[in-house]
């Protein structure tokens, strides 16, 4: 995952292709806080090809649908941060899934001044 070693127990989800991982992250702000991210290093989206990309949005999807289902949480965020000015810290493009309770935070978009700070 860009500079940092993600060990093989880490990882819960591999994608049939094996274009995708997903991992727990490590410096989660939310119970369950996941990563899922492209096999390949890139540090970019415009730097996936179609089915790379098509395969992360899809792990993501059938990921944070998983963790609704299996934690009761109200919703899911998911979220990106593309490039350095977007607060990328990892140079490895990544999504991040977010579950969410209702007032889990007092204002719902506190959550990305959250992201920004675990950079």
């Amino acid at each position: 995952f860009g500079p940092h070693k993600v060990q093989g127990e880490q990882v819960f989800y591999e994608s049939e292709g094996g274009l995708t991982c997903a991992f727990v992250n490590l410096r989660p702000i939310v119970k369950c806080h996941v990563l899922v991210c492209p096999v390949r290093c890139v540090a970019r989206m415009n730097e996936l090809n179609d089915d790379e990309l098509c395969d992360m949005w899809r792990c993501a999807n059938l990921i944070g649908s998983e963790l609704e289902k299996h934690l009761g949480c109200d919703g899911v965020n998911y979220a990106v941060q593309d490039g350095s000015a977007a607060g990328q810290s990892v140079a490895h493009v990544h999504v991040h899934i977010l579950p969410r309770k209702v007032g889990d935070y007092e204002r719902n978009d506190d959550i990305y001044d959250e992201l920004e700070k675990h950079k």
